[in-house]
This record gives C-alpha cells, structure tokens and sequence, in this order.
C-alpha cells in the first residue's frame, strides 16, 4: 500500500524574528530621510532610489517568514524549509525504515544524536521528535510537529520491528477516515 501526506507548517515569529525585522524597518527608514533630502538636489533620481528602499525592505521582510513541509512519500520522510514563499530549501530526507525512535518532544527531553534538526513551529507544543541512523549524518534527530495524518503515514513506513512497538501510537493516530475506506470496500468477487 502507498503512504503519501504532505504538511505544510508556518514558523511563528520569535523575538529574534522580530528584532531583525524592526532592523529592517529602521534601516529603510534612515535611507529613505536620506533619499528625502537628496530630492532637493536631485529629484527623480531619489524617487527611484525610495521606490528601491521600499521594494528591498518589503523584499527582507518577507523573507523572514518560514514555513517548514514535511512530505512522507512510502518510506521517505522529505523536510523542506519555504523561505518567504520563493526559496525552497532541503533539509532532509530520511528513510523510515531506519527510524528507531519516536516520541512526543517536551523541553527537558535529552536526545543522544549527531545531527539534530529543527524544524518546528516555535511554539512548543504538539512537538515530536524521531531518532534515525543513517549513513550521511550518523545518528540523526528531527524535532518537528506532524499532524495525526503525517504520524499515521510515516509509522506505517517504520521496520516491522520498529512498528510493532508503536502499535499502540500508530492506533490512535489513525485517521478515522482510514477506517470507513476499510469498512466500505467489498471483497473482490473470485475470478471465474
């Protein structure tokens, strides 16, 4: 059977998030007074140069909004990081047959690993992260926040071994909309 789901996530801002944008703000401000005396001297040489400022800030501004997605595609788990909207970057792939850990994430959680990758919303809830050995990264952990649907679909990709024990997780993630396709599918009748 085929696992596909895909989920996008928007990063909230954080005081970082904000101080960087009141940096662009401040900056567009200055060069925008400077480009406001230079009107004086030069006229419309300084409304092109205003119109920049304005297109750059506008332009910076957007591209402190992130989204993470996260795509589970049979056995793969694809994270991608969407800068502004325009920028797609990959963060990582991992194969869920390598997974050996999964786990709801709380603040004082210790995760013994090589790499470890973020990519979740900021707000720390509804946050998991999962344990996997690979080869590029050696033991690698993601702290990120599927949904019930993402969960569901990337268990179902784990080792037999690793599935058997979630069972009791891949059970009560699973979508109820999994269990009336079950219920409503007939029997194929035998071949004559």
């Amino acid at each position: 059977m085929d696992r596909f789901s895909e989920q996008l996530l928007k990063k909230e801002s954080t005081g970082r998030d904000m101080f960087i944008r009141g940096l662009y703000i401040a900056a567009a401000i200055i060069l925008l007074a400077g480009a406001a005396f230079l009107f004086l001297y030069v006229g419309i040489v300084s409304l092109a140069l205003a119109g920049g400022i304005i297109w750059g800030v506008m332009w910076l501004l957007q591209g402190t909004s992130i989204e993470y997605e996260y795509i589970v595609t049979n056995d793969d788990l694809d994270i991608d990081k969407i800068i502004g909207k325009r920028k797609r970057k990959r963060l990582v792939t991992v194969s869920l047959k390598t997974v050996q850990e999964i786990a709801e994430y709380r603040k004082d959680t210790t995760i013994d690993a090589d790499v470890t990758v973020m990519a979740h919303d900021e707000t720390g809830t509804d946050m998991w992260y999962l344990c996997a050995d690979t080869d590029k990264y050696g033991k690698l952990a993601v702290i990120f926040n599927p949904d019930r649907n993402t969960l569901y679909n990337m268990i179902g990709g784990f080792s037999p071994a690793v599935r058997n024990r979630y069972s009791d997780l891949y059970k009560a993630v699973k979508p109820e909309n999994k269990e009336e396709e079950q219920e409503t599918e007939e029997p194929e009748a035998p071949e004559e």
